[in-house]
């Protein structure tokens, strides 16, 4: 953990980590020891991603000094109602008698929330809260990390709470109002129900209506934009099958699906987390001019629905 001088700049989480399940969540769980120093505990992985019915912990671990069980919840964004709740929910699957939210900021009321639930819990489960920091010493310095205890058994550091959120940066702003035209012309009609963040403020995800573990997703990342098939049922093997049978029919899927010349497919598997993805990517960025955003939009206007016809059918015969 770094120790910054006068000098320090602290810059945003997401310039260290881009994307919080594929970068930050490795990260944490390959560097226990940093975040067990901040909170006075002996941290040891024991699994990622691991699997709580229909839904994942993002790692879960283990105090060697107690030998308990500790929930660990990770976000790279303000915290929110649906974190404090999958904390919870996390806990009480696994048996953990420590609960650690680490986030980028922590609004006053939910760090209220954790104190209270030390309050009321006792010795029964103890919570923590931790806000990561990144930090540059000098301008041509490395980015490193730094992290402080918000809330813990012993105590409540209101100094490090917020009363409310900022308006959301410029930044973030660009996506919402990227993504609000896509999701005004796909909800409440025969695509989906409903939308939400999948991996970031940088993405969106519709629910399949046969089944809402799964999703059509599309974001836009530094190294291109994409349209996806999300996968992450209640565990990962039933994740992995879904997959392997779908990437059985994959010369006629990619056959089906219009996608113009020579789209760029990528089958992701990931095996080492508790989700898969069937993607195709093309080149773009938030950052392009108005024309090709508008664009890129109307790419993933085709596109999505293109996803849904092809594969929804083949999601509820493998589902039945």
């Amino acid at each position: 953990m770094a120790n910054a001088g006068e000098s320090a700049e602290q810059v945003n989480v997401r310039s260290k980590w881009e994307h919080e399940a594929l970068n930050f969540t490795p990260w944490l769980a390959k560097n226990l020891g940093v975040l067990g120093e901040a909170v006075g505990l002996t941290l040891e992985p024991v699994q990622q991603e691991q699997q709580v019915g229909s839904f994942s912990l993002d790692i879960l671990a283990r105090e060697t000094n107690e030998d308990v069980m500790v929930a660990i919840e990770n976000q790279l964004e303000w915290t929110d109602h649906s974190h404090l709740g999958q904390l919870l929910t996390y806990a009480a699957g696994c048996n953990a008698r420590i609960a650690i939210w680490v986030a980028d900021e922590f609004q006053y009321e939910h760090a209220e929330a954790l104190h209270q639930l030390n309050q009321w819990a006792g010795t029964n489960i103890r919570f923590y809260g931790v806000k990561i920091d990144v930090i540059r010493a000098t301008d041509n310095a490395p980015l490193e990390e730094r992290l402080h205890t918000v809330v813990s058994p012993n105590g409540w550091d209101k100094t490090l709470t917020l009363p409310q959120p900022p308006p959301p940066p410029p930044h973030i702003q660009q996506f919402r109002y990227f993504f609000q035209p896509l999701i005004d012309k796909l909800l409440g009609k025969d695509f989906a129900d409903k939308c939400v963040q999948c991996y970031s403020y940088q993405d969106r995800i519709f629910p399949s209506r046969t089944d809402p573990r799964v999703g059509y997703a599309a974001g836009l990342y530094e190294k291109g934009v994409w349209v996806s098939l999300d996968i992450r049922m209640e565990d990962n093997a039933l994740t992995k099958a879904m997959f392997d049978k779908l990437e059985a029919d994959r010369e006629q899927i990619e056959r089906s699906v219009d996608a113009g010349p020579n789209p760029d497919w990528r089958w992701q598997r990931f095996d080492r987390y508790a989700f898969s993805t069937i993607d195709i990517w093309k080149d773009g960025s938030i950052d392009d001019p108005p024309d090709k955003l508008e664009e890129t939009r109307a790419w993933m206007l085709d596109m999505l629905p293109k996803f849904k016809e092809v594969f929804e059918p083949r999601l509820q015969k493998i589902l039945n």
